[in-house]
């Protein structure tokens, strides 16, 4: 039944547009710190999320060798923007991801106190932005009183301006056509999100982070079910909590399960049930900073197809040299 109404809301959904919104411009110019510029999809050719999706679980049950691996810009973070202090979750930080070839961005999403949803990881503006205090006791008017900056210190541009935090709205105007985008949302109504989302005409270029709940990811089909989930399991047959939900299939999981080799075959479990799989390289970060990939090489072995970096040169750089990109 549940996948019943799902395929119904399918057929009933209508894609809508969304006006261009004012990104500011990051630095221009600026060499590239451990890689090389822009490996993404043209716009041109770039497919919806499940249609990839739908492509890459096809070429893999066919036997094609895998021939690459996607990149997430943790934050929208790279390893510019590690270098120069350019704010998580900012547009600076958006434009250095696409700059400098990640294929799809991270970004934290919260409401304000006036339920405008903005891009923050932390409940409070403290570590962002040069205001204090949470970010649900100051509405959207007052959080525009502060600039962002990076480890205590404000970021300007090459134009000398500083920047504010954006709006979900500003996020998706900045990502369109350009990159995909991993939303992990935190207090905010699922109604709302995807309602945003399919205005700004971004339905097939964003996935939402459910963690494991298959009560949440079943909430967000139920909002949009053009709008890819992508929930978190521990075990490849965790899988099977989310095979009713059409937008169910990329599956993320635990760092750990490779980078300490605590199931190295995962991801080779989650390919043989038809799905994709996603996992963090975080944790060994400072390793890629020193030119050590053994984290990254057991990545690579337990196939997998999607890994979440803040130093997104450093790793499309040793994976193009692996032909993985």
């Amino acid at each position: 039944m549940k996948r019943f109404y799902l395929l119904t809301l399918l057929a009933l959904s209508v894609l809508a547009g969304c006006g261009d919104g004012g990104v500011p411009s990051d630095d221009q110019g600026q060499e590239n710190q451990g890689g090389e510029e822009n490996t993404q999809i043209p716009q041109e050719t770039r497919p919806g999320l499940m249609e990839l999706f739908n492509t890459q679980i096809e070429k893999q049950q066919d036997g094609t060798p895998r021939d690459k691996i996607f990149i997430v810009a943790h934050r929208a973070n790279t390893y510019y923007g590690y270098l120069n202090a350019v704010p998580d979750n900012s547009l600076p930080g958006i434009e250095c991801a696409i700059k400098y070839g990640a294929d799809m961005v991270e970004l934290d999403v919260r409401p304000t106190k006036d339920n405008v949803l903005v891009l923050m990881h932390n409940a409070t503006i403290n570590d962002s932005t040069t205001g204090k205090g949470n970010l649900s006791d100051y509405t959207y008017d007052e959080l525009m009183q502060f600039d962002m900056k990076k480890n205590g210190k404000v970021y300007k541009g090459s134009d000398g301006k500083t920047v504010k935090v954006p709006t979900l709205e500003q996020a998706l105007a900045a990502c369109k056509g350009r990159i995909y985008i991993n939303l992990d949302v935190k207090d905010a109504s699922p109604t709302k999100l995807c309602r945003i989302v399919k205005n700004c005409g971004m339905e097939d270029q964003v996935m939402i982070y459910t963690g494991g709940s298959t009560s949440t990811a079943m909430e967000y089909q139920y909002a949009n079910v053009n709008i890819a989930v992508h929930p978190f399991i521990s075990k490849a047959s965790d899988t099977a909590n989310f095979a009713a939900m059409p937008g169910a299939k990329l599956f993320q999981y635990d760092y750990d399960l490779y980078g300490e080799g605590k199931n190295p075959e995962m991801g080779r479990q989650v390919r043989a049930l038809h799905y994709l799989s996603y996992s963090n390289l975080l944790n060994y970060d400072n390793q890629i900073a020193n030119s050590n990939y053994t984290k990254l090489d057991a990545f690579i072995a337990c196939e997998s197809d999607f890994i979440q970096t803040d130093f997104v040169e450093k790793v499309d750089s040793y994976l193009k040299g692996k032909g993985l990109r």
